[in-house]
């Protein structure tokens, strides 16, 4: 009589699993027939808008385009100066800096791994984190930046710092000062801006300051503030076209008078997203793995040369594959890497050498300038963004100039 127990008992479980994954099967696919749905419905819509172009929406405006555009505009210095005041003046935070010993800035972007540096000799350095896409926060972000401004001779008492946020709400956790840093040592030296409720207008005030000699500049603001809008999706434009989604989801929800039962089902709906969402992320990660594992296998097959080592690697955040080469004594390496934000290769230290080889990077500076990589250290002696359909082409390509250079140089 318990054997027969259990055995129902098992049985009801088995049923009840299977019911379970079919209820899932069920949601995803009712969530991503609403988003076919909704794509072709917001396709309709966008297509009825009336043509716009802007050269900006067109490339890839991904952290660095936003940091070298900005670094770009304050290397006209009195766009610089306008910029400090705003912040000055800004009544969110205590950022207090004295325009006055501005005269020789140096602005630099995406040196020492700094998204853009404001700096002077003997007078100041000031850091700007850009953050408008929600990029990865690394660990001790920021604390690392002001060691690396301390390395090039500047005090503490000499380093600002300006974080850049998508929007007001966007914020960074407390770690990425470091342990021997803090807001507190900062308080005057630091200021928080959202590009939606600052950079934005703070754009749209400097073009009205502009004068008719500084027509390039004027049409770069433009478009640049232009971009942002529709980034937000603040044109007025868009009223109409976001009527028609609401009217659209309303009624394939089937949501009704019941304000109460409709809220029930539209957060039920953004549950299952949600999770729909989580598991293409997941799907994208074991997706990239897999690619990195190919490239992997092409390299074997395509160097079979015994001073050649490949590696492929998945940890953390970052997956990589490469090969690392030995030049006059000297090993480094050439490879691919993703860090779940973007994508580059290029001239590095992965499972080569525990330091920076001058030799090696003089060695590699004709390569490295020719094929216009980023000098950057510690880790790269040169590296360039790419995307997965050309990644490992351009990594195949470099491989074989920097066998030709080693061969030559026998």
């Amino acid at each position: 009589m318990i054997e027969n127990n259990i055995i129902e008992l098992l049985k009801l479980n088995n049923s009840y699993q299977n019911w379970k994954k079919m209820n899932v099967k069920t949601k995803f696919s009712h969530s991503i027939n609403l988003l076919d749905k909704f794509s072709f419905v917001y396709d309709s819509e966008i297509n009825k808008l009336p043509y716009r172009l802007n050269l900006l929406d067109d490339l890839s405006t991904n952290e660095n385009a936003h940091s070298k555009f900005l670094i770009r505009l304050l290397q006209h210095q009195p766009a610089l100066i306008n910029f400090i005041n705003f912040i000055n003046n800004d009544e969110s935070n205590n950022f207090t800096f004295d325009v006055s010993i501005i005269k020789k800035p140096i602005l630099t972007y995406e040196k020492l791994r700094i998204d853009g540096l404001i700096k002077e000799n003997n007078k100041y350095a000031i850091i700007i984190e850009n953050k408008i896409h929600n990029a990865v926060e690394q660990e001790h972000q920021i604390g690392r930046y002001i060691n690396k401004c301390k390395s090039i001779g500047f005090s503490v008492e000499q380093i600002f710092v300006i974080y850049l946020t998508r929007t007001e709400r966007d914020n960074h956790s407390e770690q990425t000062w470091g342990n021997e840093y803090s807001l507190v040592n900062f308080n005057k030296r630091y200021s928080k801006l959202s590009y939606k409720s600052k950079i934005l207008p703070w754009l749209e005030s400097y073009l009205g300051t502009l004068s008719p000699k500084e027509e390039l500049i004027k049409s770069a603001v433009i478009q640049y503030i232009d971009h942002l809008k529709h980034f937000f999706n603040k044109k007025e434009i868009y009223s109409k076209m976001n009527a028609e989604l609401q009217k659209f989801l309303t009624t394939e929800l089937n949501l009704n008078a019941d304000n109460a039962e409709n809220i029930e089902v539209v957060e039920r709906k953004i549950s299952e997203i949600s999770n729909l969402k989580e598991q293409l992320e997941e799907l994208a990660k074991v997706t990239k793995k897999k690619l990195f594992e190919d490239w992997k296998k092409n390299l074997d097959e395509h160097f079979e040369f015994t001073e050649y080592v490949k590696f492929n690697q998945s940890k953390d955040s970052f997956i990589k594959t490469g090969v690392t080469l030995e030049f006059e004594g000297k090993v480094f390496s050439i490879l691919i890497e993703h860090n779940y934000r973007a994508i580059y290769f290029g001239f590095g230290r992965h499972f080569a050498s525990e330091k920076f080889e001058p030799e090696i990077k003089e060695f590699l500076e004709s390569i490295i300038e020719s094929e216009n990589l980023k000098v950057e250290e510690p880790w790269w002696y040169g590296w360039k963004y790419t995307s997965f359909n050309d990644g490992y082409l351009e990594l195949e390509n470099l491989i074989r100039i920097v066998k030709e250079k080693i061969s030559a140089s026998k």
